[in-house]
């Protein structure tokens, strides 16, 4: 089973995440949408993920040291959440790595619909499961 690829395109911060500065740090919000709702097991595993990806980051030197504190995850639905990351800066190379962990939760646990307006996720563009359950991207 192929695991999809993106392109920087796919990446790319949408205009209804929440950026603010406080002082030295950049707070931003995503908001996800789940194609299914999510059991409380799976909500927990979500945000364990998340929290896991911070100490990836935080503890190597591939990624950077920019985070500053685990991540806010909050459930507003069983199929929504929102996720605050708090960082020195908003570039850098954790940002394949985050997309890389969405996407294996997406793809392994529960079917993410929407990021932001991030064309990963998009079921339009992004990759899909085809008849023969390999990851293609659709055209």
């Amino acid at each position: 089973m192929a695991k999809p690829t993106y392109t920087d395109a796919d990446l790319r911060i949408g205009v209804t995440v929440d950026v603010k500065r406080e002082g030295q740090t950049v707070v931003h919000t995503h908001r996800v949408i789940f194609a299914r709702p999510l059991t409380r097991a799976e909500q927990h595993l979500f945000a364990d993920v998340l929290v896991g990806f911070y100490y990836t980051v935080h503890f190597s030197q591939q990624f950077g040291n920019g985070l500053v504190a685990e991540p806010v995850v909050e459930f507003l639905s069983t199929h929504e959440a929102r996720y605050t990351l708090k960082q020195r800066t908003l570039s850098g190379p954790w940002k394949d790595l985050l997309f890389a962990v969405l996407a294996n939760f997406s793809y392994e646990v529960a079917p993410i619909q929407w990021h932001d307006e991030s064309r990963a996720f998009d079921p339009a563009v992004g990759p899909r499961r085809t008849a023969d359950d390999t990851m293609t991207r659709a055209t």
